[in-house]
């Protein structure tokens, strides 16, 4: 049997409303709303870099190297009397090869400064390995027959007796050998330190063109 309308009017099957009145004829259940989507989890921030210091492992070792290779060379080329101008030079290439390689093994973007720091470090582990060798050359000097085997060295590879009796003068004297450390150390820091803000700029230009 069609349903009907209070107001009379014959209602089709399942009609919500009344086409005459307009009534409602059911009850209208509210449409739940759809839940909000979760948001995800924001991604970890990326950890800051480590800063270059004696604290940062990659850091040490990679200045602790540059500062072996760079004594190794230097004592290589000191027996080749027209090698020995480049003195300075291979003071500035240990501190920008530290820089390099520190940029290149970590992917860290270094700044002149922080390329000057492991540039510096570099020259420290330097001097600290030349320390111990002057060190143990006062020692070694204190035996006449190292002293004669030490000068036959010398002789050997083109230099004068002369200059030796002074090397050996300057060992034997602290005040003159506190004097050549500190000269020492001053070219040890500030030449490998130059090098390694070289070296950061060098990485930095490269890998803006690889980049273009």
């Amino acid at each position: 049997m069609p349903e009907r309308c209070t107001c009379g009017a014959t209602l089709p099957e399942d009609a919500l409303f009344c086409h005459r009145c307009g009534k409602p004829q059911r009850e209208i259940l509210a449409a739940e709303p759809e839940p909000a989507p979760i948001a995800p989890p924001p991604l970890p921030a990326a950890p800051a870099p480590a800063p270059i210091g004696f604290h940062n492992g990659p850091a040490v070792r990679i200045a602790l190297v540059a500062g072996i290779i760079a004594i190794v060379v230097l004592m290589i080329t000191g027996q080749i009397a027209i090698l020995q101008m480049l003195f300075p030079f291979w003071l500035i290439a240990a501190g920008f090869f530290a820089a390099y390689l520190y940029g290149r093994r970590t992917g860290q973007r270094l700044t002149p400064l922080s390329g000057a720091h492991i540039g510096w470090m570099a020259g420290i582990f330097g001097f600290v390995i030349m320390t111990l060798f002057l060190t143990a050359m006062a020692i070694a000097l204190s035996e006449p027959s190292a002293v004669t085997m030490l000068r036959e060295q010398w002789t050997g590879a083109g230099r004068t007796d002369a200059d030796f009796n002074l090397m050996v003068d300057a060992l034997h004297s602290p005040s003159k050998i506190a004097a050549v450390l500190s000269v020492v150390l001053l070219l040890f820091s500030v030449l490998p330190a130059f090098g390694g803000a070289l070296g950061a700029k060098f990485l930095d230009r490269a890998d803006m063109v690889r980049r273009d």
